[in-house]
């Protein structure tokens, strides 16, 4: 069974992706935030047979910004969230997450360069059929709020080469991403 995986969609990470992009973008940004994400996960995702996942923290509820639907699924991971924020912080066990996930795998969520990144890449060297979209990770609230370009039913939404003026920009933007077949694309 496909699986598509949202890591970690509880009110705290949302509220603050609203505060922090939000206000640069004028009134109604959560309702367009949720409106837009609810869209991205349906029509990349459920429309093509993916399975739902949405992996939440031990006893922690899931934001109103997710459209939860009847066949989606919950996923504890293991611990709570007060345990995974402490000093130095603790992660849920990838392995936990995965056990439940399917191949192919499509993975979203906060943080792409943390925990985002960490499902994934233990999802490839698992051998999972592993991919990461960006979109749909903390980068989403500048994407549909600043950018008119964003397509919600195709990922990558945008091809950085055209995004970026100087090839040397683009460099930089796949440096961080060689080595990383989860994250690589065919821009």
């Amino acid at each position: 069974m496909k699986s598509f995986v949202f890591l970690y969609p509880i009110p705290e990470y949302f509220n603050a992706e609203i505060q922090r992009w939000g206000w640069r973008v004028g009134g109604g940004f959560k309702e367009k935030y949720s409106r837009m994400l609810n869209q991205c996960i349906d029509v990349r995702y459920r429309q093509k047979g993916f399975e739902i996942c949405y992996a939440i923290f031990d006893n922690h509820e899931i934001s109103d910004i997710i459209n939860l639907q009847q066949s989606d699924r919950i996923l504890p991971v293991g611990i709570d969230f007060k345990t995974h924020i402490a000093d130095p912080p603790v992660y849920p066990d990838p392995d936990i997450i995965l056990a439940e996930l399917g191949n192919p795998l499509r993975v979203a969520g906060f943080h792409m360069w943390d925990c985002v990144e960490k499902v994934a890449q233990r999802a490839y060297e698992k051998g999972i059929d592993t991919l990461v979209d960006e979109d749909l990770t903390e980068f989403f609230a500048f994407k549909v709020g600043w950018r008119d370009s964003f397509a919600i039913d195709r990922y990558p939404s945008d091809d950085p080469r055209k995004r970026y003026a100087y090839a040397s920009d683009f460099e930089f933007f796949m440096r961080a991403r060689r080595g990383k077949p989860w994250l690589w694309q065919d821009y």
